[in-house]
Parts: structure tokens; sequence; C-alpha cells
């Protein structure tokens, strides 16, 4: 195929990938926390999820950054993380296919790379997630690039300073970016032969001025280094089993398991093919081994968005040079195709049911026929904006992000208290603690909403609401039976708040407040009161 022919085909592939990802948007949960927070900024409560209580319960303090700058220019974060995520998905795409030439040395390969990676069912979600991971992906792939260019041609000023930057972008991104900064200097150091004192200085140079600064500023203004999500998340080496397991499910998910037999068994001599190979595998491996130690997360595979690009390199320069024939390789590197389809439409229903929840279950709750947490918030603003109703939920970003009431997180993200005093949930990351129930009666939280399966349509409502028994308490999460203050509680109120014309959500009422009981005269509300059962002995004593 002729030059001019390939840059056609090269920009079409690159069109349909764009329009792949960002033809249907699948913003998550996750991302409006921070939205809440740069919101927060702009209108002059600071850097905080509550007004007047500084808890950092972001990890992406470079996004919030900027969807701050785009709040700023009046643009909402909804709309400004999509438009911002496109042109650094675009580079990533580029950088992909650039980083995937140089390693297998043939321009249709690397093109098949690109599309491999553009096709994948995670990455292509992530892309338009509203989340900081596309900003994270390009971080990974720049760095991979720049330590390429550097092991082939040599160190110089630029090329070191170049380095040093992208690595501090990561490290402000996301506190995990300390992976992809010890092994980008790890290859630099080892790549390097009689480092020139300039080099070495535009190497460092930025994180003395940079990363010292940044950890004052986090230590001053939230009394930590580390962000509050790393303790409601990760407890020791508790997370390790589940974090195999993650592994194990990515790989099944995406019919990876037979691809990297042989590279896990001569992972050694993988690295050690050609100096590009090696800084693919080291970047490849460093991160596998973080998200293992962390235990890994509850969304669809999305810790493995930074390195599925170059494990995608990596597994076809494998076949291309393990396997002999044509027809063979081809056959394989086909194989890898199906993968995307496997999660998608076979596996994308079950992950969820193992403790990782798919793409379309994040995705679908949102503004969903079942589900739509937007209306909620929008409903809720309506009712109660100006007041001072508190709400709890597990659920912790659209909600409060469109309601704009004071609200505490039940799983402990954006609470202090709750990584040192909650109760064990699940072994699953981001829900491995809840608040206990007497924490949230001393928070005086009104309402408590959004448990799982606790919203119904009109018709459902009506038909089930006689049917709502004490133990049902239980599907907010909580222990109703738990002590308060020395004893426990007799009775709960449950409100049934329309909202979304057909939508109907079950919130748990907790504490009066004037404004809920004023809603609930105006708009009739209706009101079910529950009594804790008595159990009588009889017959023998």
């Amino acid at each position: 195929m002729s030059a001019n022919r390939f840059h056609l085909l090269f920009l079409g592939v690159l069109l349909l990938l764009m329009l792949f990802a960002f033809h249907h948007p699948k913003m998550f949960d996750d991302a409006f926390v921070s939205f809440r927070y740069a919101q927060n900024l702009v209108n002059g409560q600071g850097l905080v999820y509550n007004a007047g209580e500084r808890v950092e319960g972001y990890s992406n303090f470079l996004w919030v950054m900027l969807m701050a700058a785009g709040l700023s220019m009046g643009v909402l974060p909804e709309h400004f993380s999509i438009w911002l995520s496109a042109p650094i998905y675009l580079a990533c795409l580029i950088l992909t296919y650039q980083i995937a030439l140089k390693i297998i040395k043939n321009r249709t390969l690397a093109l098949i790379a690109m599309i491999l990676t553009g096709t994948n069912w995670t990455v292509a979600s992530f892309s338009a997630s509203g989340l900081e991971t596309p900003l994270q992906l390009l971080e990974f792939l720049a760095t991979v690039y720049i330590l390429i260019l550097g092991s082939e041609k040599g160190w110089n000023f630029r090329r070191s300073l170049s380095l040093s930057l992208i690595l501090n972008l990561a490290l402000l991104t996301r506190p995990d970016g300390v992976v992809l900064v010890a092994a980008g200097l790890f290859i630099y150091f080892k790549s390097s032969e009689n480092i020139k004192p300039g080099n070495i200085a535009a190497t460092l140079i930025p994180f003395i001025l940079v990363i010292p600064l940044y950890a004052a500023w986090k230590v001053s203004y939230y009394g930590s280094v580390l962000p509050n999500p790393f303790h409601a998340k990760v407890h020791g080496l508790s997370g390790i089993p589940y974090g195999f397991f993650y592994l194990y499910l990515f790989l099944m998910c995406y019919l990876l398991i037979p691809y990297i037999i042989f590279p896990v068994i001569h992972w050694r001599s993988l690295i050690r093919i050609d100096k590009a190979t090696g800084i693919l595998g080291i970047c490849v491996l460093s991160w596998t081994a973080y998200v293992i130690l962390v235990g890994g997360d509850f969304m669809e595979f999305r810790f493995f968005v930074p390195v599925i690009p170059l494990l995608m390199i990596l597994l076809i320069r494998q076949i291309v040079t393990s396997i002999p024939g044509k027809t063979l390789r081809y056959s394989l590197i086909a194989g890898l195709f199906l993968g995307t389809i496997n999660n998608n439409i076979v596996f994308g229903g079950l992950v969820g049911g193992w403790g990782v929840q798919s793409v379309k279950t994040l995705s679908g709750a949102l503004d969903g026929p079942k589900e739509n947490w937007i209306g909620l918030g929008k409903e809720l603003r309506k009712l109660f904006g100006d007041s001072d109703v508190i709400i709890c939920l597990g659920q912790a970003g659209v909600i409060p992000y469109y309601s704009g009431l004071r609200s505490v997180d039940m799983m402990g993200m954006n609470d202090s208290e709750i990584p040192r005093i909650g109760n064990k949930l699940s072994i699953m990351a981001g829900h491995r603690l809840i608040a206990p129930f007497s924490y949230i009666c001393d928070k005086q939280v009104n309402l408590i909403l959004l448990p799982n399966n606790f919203t119904f349509d009109e018709a459902t409502f009506r038909s089930c609401v006689s049917q709502l028994k004490w133990k049902d308490l239980c599907r907010y999460y909580l222990n109703p039976d738990e002590l308060v203050h020395g004893r426990m509680i007799d009775e709960a109120i449950l409100l049934g708040i329309p909202y979304d014309e057909n939508l109907i959500t079950v919130a748990w009422y907790l504490t009066p407040h004037q404004a809920i009981e004023k809603v609930i005269r105006e708009r009739n509300l209706y009101r079910m009161r529950l009594i804790r059962p008595v159990f009588r002995r009889t017959g023998l004593p």
C-alpha cells in the first residue's frame, strides 16, 4: 500500500475509533465527586466536598483543577470533561501507534495495535467517562515514548526535562502516579551511560520544585499527604487476594490467559529482547503488581487502562517473534479482537455478580429507565435546595453534585472518620467499609438514600409498599439493630420520593427536619412507619 493510501486509512481508522468512544459518553458516578469539589472551589467554599469539612475525597488533583478551570469559564464539568477527554484520547491513539511502530517495526501491525486499543471496551468506555483515566493513559504512553526515544538516541537536556515534566504531571494527576515515576526513573538511569550533570538537573529539578510544595500544601490543608480514599480502600495487604482475582477476571474476560502463558514464563527473556520491549515490560509488570497490591477496583478493569495499549503491543510483538507462519500469526492477532467482544457481550453482565461492576451498570444508573440518579439529584434540589437537609448515600457523586445538599458518604471516601471506625462491608475495593449506623445518627442525617434496588416505577412501588417489613431496612446496608447511645431504635419512617415522572425512590427518614415535613404535607408524599418486631417466647422456659 502506498504511503498516501496508508495515511488516508490511518485517518479513517482514527475517526472511527473516536466515534466508537465518544458517540455516547458513558459518565460514571465517581466523576461527579471530582465535579463537586471543583464546583465548591469555584463557588468560594474551598477544595472540599462539604462546606467547612476539609477532606481530600478525590484522588485526581490535576483533573479537579482542570474541571474548576472549565467552570470558571462557564462550562459545566459534565461537558468540559468530555471536551477535554476527546483530544487527550486522540493523542493516546496516535502515541499507541507510534510506540507500536518502534517496537514491532511494521506499520500494518502498529495500526492493528492501535485498533486493538481503540476497540477495547474498557479503554473506550473510560475515555469518555468524565474521569481522569484518559489523562493518566496519556501520561503513561508519553512516558514510554520518551523513554524509548532516550534509549535509542541518547538522553539530552530536552528529553530529560520532558520526561521529568510528564512524571510530575502524573504525580499531580493521581497519587499512584508514583508507580510510573519509579519505573520511569529506574529505566532512565538504567538506560543512560555517563549521564551529563545538566541532564540529571533537568530530570530532578522539576521534582524538587513541584512535589515538596504540593505535599506541604496537602498536609497544611488536609492534614495528610495521602488522599482519604486510600485509607478507605487500602488496609495493609488484606486486598491482595482480591487483587489477584481482579487480574484473573480481566485476563479471563478478555480471553488473554492463553496469550500470557509464554510471556509470564519467559518474562526475563521478553524484557531483554531489546531496550524498547524491556521498557514496556517493566511498565506493565510494575503497574500490574501495584493493582494487585491495592486490591484491584470495583469498576470494570479501570485500573488496567493505563497499560492495556502496552500489553497489546507486547502481545503482538511476542506473536511476531515467537510464532512461525504468517497465517497463524495473524490468526492469533485476530483472536485478540475476540476478547473485547467476549467481555462486552458474554461477560459484561456477569462480572457485576463477582464484585466488579460492568460499564453498563456503572453508566446506566445515571439516567436510565429504572434508575435516574441525575433526575433524583435535581428533584432533591427543587425540594430541599434552600435548606440544610443532610443526605447520606453510597453513590457520593451524581446526587450530591446535582442536589447541592450536605452529604455523608457512607463508604467513607469523602469522610475522614469512616475509614477509622467503619464496619466491614465486603472484600471489594472501594466497598470494604461502611459507616456505623450510630455514626450516621450522630451526624444528624435526615435522609438515607439510594440503596440497591430500592427505586421503583410507580406501579411496582404501590404494590410493594404494603409488604415492607423491618428487615427491609437492611437494604440500606446499615445495621438497624446497632446500639445508638446505648439503645436500639424501635421504629423507622420511610418516604416515597417521586421523580422523573414514573420513578419513586424509598428514603429512610431518620432525623426530623422542618423542610422535609413541609414537603411531605405539600407534595402528599407516601409515608411508611416500620415497627421493630417483638418476639415473645411461649411454651417451655
